[in-house]
């Protein structure tokens, strides 16, 4: 029985622990976790087959800010988004995952984290999205960010890093290569990061951890 047929039998952190641990360590000593190609191979494959099923016209033009204060800002970011409702058992699965990491931060943290958001974003070439941060601090209850990537054999000439700083005053920040398998794990409102252009088309999954109110 392989690790996907597993999952429907079993809770997913039976597979994810050590994964799990690793995060809680490094976001109590550094506040960010970096897992190169460290998601398990079953979520991967579930979020690719996902992806597979959504037509151009369910991606949209992403935007900055929420609510009424939304709006489409090109010079900001160039990303094409689709969220993820859990409408697939895929994902599903991908949502119970970061459901079992979310139990797991609580457990040992106590950080509160009550909800979970997340969609599928598409840069394509020569697109950006520039430093920023996911929460400013007192203003949102994202708490925690999640970045993973679905781009299979990528190379460093081919740009597209993520570019993690440390804080506000940080210029040289932390490079992580969009390549499949590997996510990036941090605190919304301490860390400002950004996305550089690439050279070809780019394709990652972004989700926030809420507490309530």
């Amino acid at each position: 029985m392989n690790k996907e047929s597993l999952a429907s039998h079993l809770p997913l952190h039976v597979f994810d622990e050590a994964i799990f641990e690793n995060i809680v360590d490094d976001l109590v000593n550094k506040g960010y976790s970096i897992q190169l190609n460290n998601l398990p191979a079953f979520i991967v494959d579930a979020l690719l087959r996902c992806q597979a099923t959504i037509s151009e016209e369910e991606y949209k033009t992403a935007g900055i800010g929420r609510a009424d204060d939304f709006q489409h800002a090109t010079e900001v970011r160039g990303d094409e988004i689709c969220w993820i409702t859990g409408s697939t058992e895929e994902g599903k699965l991908w949502l119970s995952w970061c459901e079992a990491l979310q139990k797991y931060i609580n457990r040992t943290l106590f950080m509160g984290l009550f909800s979970f958001e997340s969609h599928f974003a598409c840069y394509e070439p020569g697109k950006f999205y520039k430093r920023h941060v996911d929460a400013f601090r007192g203003q949102s209850n994202r708490v925690l960010s999640l970045v993973a990537y679905l781009n299979n054999n990528w190379s460093e000439e081919e740009g597209g890093a993520l570019k993690l700083y440390i804080d506000e005053n940080d210029n040289e920040g932390v490079t992580v290569m969009p390549q499949m398998g590997t996510f990036v794990v941090f605190l919304s409102e301490q860390f400002p990061h950004e996305v550089l252009p690439s050279t070809r088309e780019r394709h990652s999954v972004a989700g926030w951890y809420r507490v309530n109110g």
